[in-house]
């Protein structure tokens, strides 16, 4: 699940401006886990490989 995170976050820091200082990647990662927030779909992606999708069984997520 990790590594589907993260490459949603690098795709997502792509298509934006360079962060220019530390302060600037902390704002844009914490702008795009907010937008991620609001689309349920994608956080519920992150639970769709084999190795963890035990959790979905177990805890359905009704949107």
């Amino acid at each position: 699940m990790k590594q589907l995170v993260d490459a949603d976050l690098k795709h997502s820091l792509r298509r934006q401006q360079r962060a220019r200082n530390q302060a600037e990647l902390v704002a844009e990662t914490h702008r795009c886990f907010r937008r991620s927030q609001r689309q349920p779909y994608i956080v519920c992606g992150y639970f769709g490989g084999p190795h963890i999708r035990y959790v979905l069984d177990e805890y359905p997520m009704s949107f």
